[in-house]
């Protein structure tokens, strides 16, 4: 009985990619999290909508449940960032070897969008990032993936968006 127990633990050692002798290996790779795009959804003197285009990929052979990745949007305003909104994708499954991208609504409606747009409007563009923690579950294990990056939103973008045109991909 113990011997199958043990022949049972290497097996799930083994698939799981960690040798059966060495445990220092790592079991499943973190998945990867960038933001794709930023697109605006709507302007209005009070509040701006925009879509968080964010992928998740996801280098394991294992299915994994992206439980939830909560995040905020900063806007960069000379050398500070001041937070614009916030979300939450929800709970999300991702197969294997493959990949998402998730489309996530926000709205700001507070006094950075105020400085953002005034910034925007003088410079003709501004830095916009996305910071956030995507906490991952798969088969026995749990784990959180922190994130960041970092991408320019430019008048010409925000042209084409109040057009209806798409980015060519």
């Amino acid at each position: 009985m113990v011997g199958t127990v043990q022949s049972d633990l290497k097996g799930l050692a083994a698939f799981l990619g960690e040798g059966a002798e060495h445990s220092s290996m790592p079991v499943l790779r973190d998945p990867v999290v960038t933001l794709e795009d930023i697109r605006l959804r709507k302007i209005t003197l009070s509040s701006l909508d925009l879509e968080m285009q964010i992928r998740v990929d996801n280098p394991n052979p294992l299915g994994i449940t992206l439980r939830e990745l909560p995040f905020t949007v900063l806007c960069s305003s000379g050398h500070t960032g001041q937070q614009l909104a916030s979300g939450n994708t929800g709970r999300v499954k991702i197969a294997g070897n493959s990949s998402t991208v998730l489309g996530i609504p926000v709205t700001s409606q507070n006094a950075a969008l105020i400085s953002a747009l005034s910034t925007f409007v003088t410079k003709g563009g501004i830095q916009v990032t996305i910071r956030g923690t995507a906490t991952i579950d798969a088969f026995l294990f749990g784990w959180s993936v922190p994130f960041e990056k970092t991408l320019p939103v430019t008048m010409g973008q925000v042209a084409d968006s109040l057009a209806g045109e798409k980015k060519p991909r």
